[in-house]
């Protein structure tokens, strides 16, 4: 069972991510989930092997990022894009398990969302948008 879902202008906290992937996507100690980890900023592309190491660049300023996580039947991705949205996507055997982590996205998501950026050029940031 999958199901997807797209938080418009929405920037998820670092913190609350690793807490749900954490949470959901618990392998035992001996056997590690399959995991991928990728972000750009600005002309630069990344792609890390260590979770410390994405989430360290994950709070700093960027473009795009993407995380999946993959452990048996479990599968987690959150794709954000600056000024955009942040999707999610949840594969679990029962809809009980899918909802317990889009619960919690629910719930952080009004105080996720980002304002929406002009897109004028600093150039014209002192100047009044009727002046244009």
């Amino acid at each position: 069972m999958e199901k997807s879902k797209l938080y418009p202008q929405a920037y998820f906290p670092a913190d609350k991510i690793e807490q749900i992937l954490h949470k959901v996507i618990q392998a035992p100690k001996h056997e590690e989930p399959a995991s991928f980890y990728y972000l750009t900023r600005g002309d630069e592309s990344w792609r890390f092997e260590q979770e410390e190491e994405y989430f360290a660049a994950y709070r700093q300023e960027h473009d795009n990022s993407f995380l999946k996580r993959t452990y048996r039947q479990l599968v987690f991705k959150i794709r954000y894009a600056r000024n955009n949205y942040t999707d999610i996507t949840v594969v679990a055997p029962t809809s009980q398990e899918i909802d317990s982590v889009f619960s919690t996205f629910d719930k952080l998501y009004p105080s996720s969302k980002q304002q929406p950026s002009t897109g004028q050029p600093s150039i014209y940031a002192a100047i009044a948008p009727e002046a244009l």
